[in-house]
């Protein structure tokens, strides 16, 4: 039987949001299919209740609901009347409105409360669950339970300030987090990261429970990579070599944050010719429509005739930097 979810997404960046819930469900299997797109609130119609797991992976929504009703009447009086008593189990709720037009939010929530069995108790500070409220073109009813978080906001505990080694160039968890989800890697698979640097995207990957696998040139970076993965309790198979280790190494998808200038980063190697090689050298490792993301500063440096771009979104960081995130396949 098919579900449909509200997503709320971040407001950081919402077409890297709405594809990252995209993609990672169609990994997983879900069949999306997006049937309403407000830019920071998205609809996607599923073919199965996504599980606790799943919805955990995401990084750039906010929350995810499901929804109970859906309809193009706009006017809550139309929209309620034809409604059944809204059933849910033994549960406290709470109700919000994400968005309206006209009425109060107490009006609206007293005419969807009177939908509710008053066996239920009310609780405005810590409900088992929240009645969500839409009203945009469409008028949606749907339901967040607290158990199916996602980890816009959980992530941020892998933040650089909160873990014992760091680079300042560090990529952020939220954005570590959706490139996984953008490598169509299966809970089952595993990631390899060839530049993993202090290990902030090898945190996200093993933090999801998929097997991880980091490179580093850097004796230093490997180090610090293994520091930070258990001071988070997680583990990831490390290795401190030149990027051919990767010849080694079996995986279903590569996600890495690169090295975007010239220093001890690259052994003086060059960014531009470390990235010619670095292509070449993963696409005669990988098999045809697996992929790549990366996240670079000049998307110039990674064309290469292996691959096809799929997808390609900007991550503005300050008036003189702004990283994009490429997600490629083999050809």
């Amino acid at each position: 039987m098919k579900e449909k979810y509200l997503l709320e997404l971040g407001g950081e960046n919402t077409e890297l949001g709405k594809h990252e819930a995209l993609e990672l469900f169609t990994t997983e299997k879900y069949f999306p299919r997006l049937i309403l797109d407000k830019k920071n609130i998205i609809v996607i119609e599923v073919s199965k209740v996504i599980e606790k797991l799943v919805i955990r992976r995401l990084g750039m929504t906010r929350r995810i609901s499901r929804i109970i009703y859906y309809t193009k009447e706009e006017k809550i009086d139309e929209f309620l009347k034809d409604i059944p008593e809204i059933k849910i189990e033994n549960y406290s709720f709470a109700i919000r409105v994400i968005q309206k037009k006209e009425k109060s939010e107490s009006v609206i929530a007293k005419k969807i409360g009177d939908k509710i069995s008053i066996k239920n108790k009310i609780d405005l500070t810590n409900p088992d669950i929240k009645i969500l409220y839409y009203e945009n073109g469409k008028s949606i009813i749907s339901i967040y339970e607290k158990e199916n978080y996602t980890y816009y906001n959980k992530c941020l505990e892998h933040h650089i300030r909160y873990r014992p080694y760091f680079s300042p160039i560090s990529i952020h968890p939220r954005i570590a987090r959706s490139m996984v989800n953008l490598s169509s890697c299966p809970l089952s698979g595993t990631i390899i990261d060839p530049f993993c640097g202090t290990g902030g995207v090898l945190i996200e990957i093993a933090n999801m429970k998929i097997e991880a696998i980091g490179i580093d040139i850097l004796k230093k970076m490997t180090e610090y990579s293994k520091g930070n993965l258990k001071h988070y309790n997680l583990e990831a198979k490390i290795i401190n070599g030149d990027i051919k280790k990767l010849e080694n190494c079996n995986f279903e998808a590569i996600v890495t944050d690169p090295p975007y200038g010239i220093s001890t980063t690259t052994k003086g190697e060059g960014v531009e010719k470390l990235m010619e090689r670095s292509l070449d050298l993963f696409a005669k490792k990988m098999k045809t429509k697996q992929r790549l993301v990366m996240a670079v500063s000049n998307p110039e440096l990674v064309q290469n005739k292996n691959y096809t771009t799929i997808h390609k979104f900007e991550w503005y960081i300050h008036k003189s930097l702004t990283r994009y995130i490429l997600v490629m396949e083999k050809n």
